[in-house]
């Protein structure tokens, strides 16, 4: 279980940022961004974790469903990746371009933006809970490959030797979108559970990803998907998907707050149902020998 609020905004608002709701059904988004690349301070202030804003919230939430729950599922806390915080304190397309420019201007708060995950993984297995990292704005096309692989995978690898050392064996790392370009530079993060998206086209992931036994592969539905009157075709696809993959799990983009479980549970006992007869099928074609 994910304790996740307010993903990619937690950080920001607890270096200062405001964060506002632009819109009754739209995500909410920081008021303004926090620096311009061209007048970057000398020495970056960095949050008191986990003191400042929100982050003491998260810790509160975690240890309380590990109190519940903790005997059931592993509880882990959300933290932002280093390629969407520093586009949140600054653009996207700033950052970017700086990457593209090699001015080291972004270089700057992406650095800066991996030492406060680093700080808040770290702070959350002192409390003895796991941490999981999303990145989403690492994903093609936002960062190319070469990007990603020169400014982004060492950051990723970074986070997640922390979370190697610290004990923490299941390390998944979130970036969604069609990530099917950087599958293969993915593989090498460390991490031990990656996400193909439902951009994605997974037999295209499986073969850039190549061998995959060593980590998890989640592949997740569309949510619009869900709402579909005859959900059967839905878990053919999706079980076919998830026979792709050595090691994979079912899941979902974001859900609204407003989608009724019952239909996800649904969709999860019909998987388990469909799955369950294909491999008693395969048990029936092969041979058996008898005493």
């Amino acid at each position: 279980m994910t304790v996740g609020l307010d993903v990619y905004n937690v950080e920001a608002e607890a270096l200062g940022a405001k964060v506002i709701m632009p819109g009754r059904n739209a995500c909410p988004d920081l008021e303004s961004a926090l620096f311009d690349l061209n007048s970057l301070p000398g020495d970056f202030r960095h949050p008191e974790i986990p003191r400042a804003g929100r982050f003491e919230l998260l810790l509160e939430a975690g240890r309380r469903i590990k109190e519940a729950l903790g005997g059931q599922v592993r509880v882990r806390v959300a933290a932002s990746g280093p390629v969407t915080l520093a586009v949140k304190l600054s653009s996207v397309e700033d950052v970017i371009l700086s990457l593209c420019v090699e001015d080291g201007l972004a270089l700057r708060v992406l650095n800066f933006a991996a030492e406060i995950a680093e700080r808040w993984i770290r702070c959350l297995r002192d409390h003895n809970l796991e941490a999981i990292i999303f990145d989403s704005m690492a994903a093609p096309p936002m960062l190319s490959p070469t990007l990603y692989e020169r400014y982004a995978m060492p950051m990723h690898q970074r986070l997640m030797r922390v979370l190697q050392a610290s004990g923490q064996r299941e390390r998944e790392l979130v970036i969604g979108g069609n990530t099917t370009p950087i599958a293969g530079l993915l593989a090498q993060t460390g991490a031990t559970i990656l996400l193909c998206d439902y951009a994605a086209d997974a037999r295209a992931f499986k073969a850039a990803l190549g061998d995959d036994h060593s980590c998890v592969i989640r592949r997740n539905l569309a949510p619009t998907a869900l709402g579909c009157a005859d959900p059967i075709e839905l878990v053919k696809q999706l079980a076919a998907d998830l026979a792709l993959f050595s090691r994979p799990m079912a899941g979902t983009g974001v859900l609204p707050y407003d989608f009724d479980p019952e239909c996800l549970l649904t969709l999860r006992d019909l998987l388990a149902a469909h799955i369950q007869c294909q491999l008693a099928q395969e048990d029936d074609r092969r041979p058996h020998s008898y005493m």
